[in-house]
C-alpha cells in the first residue's frame, strides 16, 4: 500500500484519481488509514507510472525532483517483474525524500554560517550533539549525504523495499535499537535487539542521516566528506562509500558493493538533487 503526501494541486490530480480506483492499494499520508490482509491485485507499471508521474532523466538533468511524498511502502515490489521497472519505481520513491531531508540540512548549514553567535544556534549544537563554540566541528556534522549513497544503502539495507522492516516498519537503512521500549520490529534469527521501525519513510532517513552525521562510527567518513567540501564543493557517494565499513556486517565488501550500486545505476546524476519550491532557508 501506498501512503501519498500530495503538494503540487493540480499537477498531481491524475494521482487522486488513481488512489480512488486503487482503494486497496493506497492510504492518505496524513490518516494512515492500514489495510493489512486485504489480498492486492498485482501492480502493473502503468499503475506505478501513474502514482509517480516524473522523469527520472529530467531530475538529473535539472537537479530538481518533484515534491510527491510516498508515506508508506507496504505493498511488494517484486510484483514488477520488469527487475529495471522495479529499481526505477524504488529511485522514484525514494529520491524526493532524500533530496528534502538533505535541503532542511542545507538550510541547518545555512544558519551556521550566518549566526553572528553560538546561542543563536545552540539548538543546532544539541541536535548533532557538539559542544557550543566548535563551529567548525558542527559544519562537519551538519552536512549532507550525498544522494547516490543514500539510493545505493536504502537499495542494498531493504533489498529493494522488499524487506518485511522496509514494508512493515518504514525502515529502508537497516538501522538497530537496543531499547525494549522504542518501537521496532525482531528479526527472526538474531537476539539482543530489534531492528527500528518508523511513522514513515521520511523518518527513517532522517534518522539515516543522523546516524552518519553524529556516530562515532563514523567520523573518518564525516572527515573525508569535509575535505571534499573544502577542496572543491563536490561530495561524491563513490568517494565516500568505503568509509562505512561500520555499517555491514561484511565490512570488507560493503564499500565495494554500494560502489556497484551507484556504478551500475548510474546513480552519481543525483549528486546535489534538490527538491523543487526548496526548503526556507537551504538556498539555490
Amino acid at each position: 500500500m501506498f501512503g501519498i503526501d500530495l503538494r503540487q494541486g493540480a499537477k498531481w490530480l491524475a494521482v487522486c484519481v488513481l488512489v480512488a480506483v486503487l482503494a486497496v492499494l493506497a492510504r492518505v499520508e496524513t490518516e494512515r488509514v492500514a489495510a493489512r490482509g486485504v489480498h492486492l491485485v498485482p501492480l502493473t507499471v502503468k499503475d506505478i507510472d501513474a502514482a509517480l508521474d516524473y522523469s527520472l532523466g529530467d531530475v538529473a538533468r535539472t537537479k530538481r525532483v518533484p515534491r510527491l511524498f510516498i508515506g508508506s511502502l507496504e505493498a511488494d515490489l517484486d510484483r514488477i517483474r520488469d527487475v529495471n521497472e522495479k529499481k526505477r519505481t524504488f529511485f522514484r520513491i525514494m529520491l524526493p525524500i532524500i533530496a528534502r531531508e538533505n535541503d532542511r540540512i542545507r538550510a541547518a548549514r545555512a544558519r551556521i554560517a550566518a549566526a553572528d553567535g553560538d546561542e543563536a544556534i545552540a539548538d543546532l549544537y544539541a541536535a548533532y550533539g557538539v559542544e557550543p563554540g566548535r563551529r567548525e566541528r558542527l559544519l562537519r556534522r551538519a552536512d549532507v549525504v550525498p544522494a547516490s549513497l543514500a539510493l545505493a544503502q536504502a537499495a542494498v539495507e531493504s533489498g529493494w523495499g522488499a524487506s518485511r522492516f522496509a514494508r512493515h516498519g518504514n525502515n529502508f537503512f537497516g538501522m538497530r535499537t537496543y531499547d525494549d521500549d522504542a518501537p521496532g520490529i525482531a528479526p527472526k534469527e538474531a537476539e539482543g535487539f530489534k531492528v527500528s521501525a518508523y511513522p514513515d519513510i521520511a523518518a527513517s532517513v532522517r534518522a539515516y542521516m543522523r546516524n552518519l552525521n553524529t556516530h562515532a562510527a563514523y567520523a573518518a567518513f564525516r572527515r573525508e566528506r569535509a575535505r571534499h567540501r573544502h577542496r572543491d564543493g563536490r561530495i561524491s557517494g563513490l568517494a565516500l562509500a568505503g568509509l562505512l565499513t561500520s555499517y555491514s556486517e561484511i565490512p570488507e565488501k560493503y564499500g565495494a558493493r554500494l560502489r556497484a550500486v551507484i556504478n551500475r545505476d548510474r546513480l552519481q546524476r543525483f549528486e546535489g538533487v534538490r527538491l523543487q519550491g526548496g526548503v526556507p532557508g537551504a538556498g539555490s
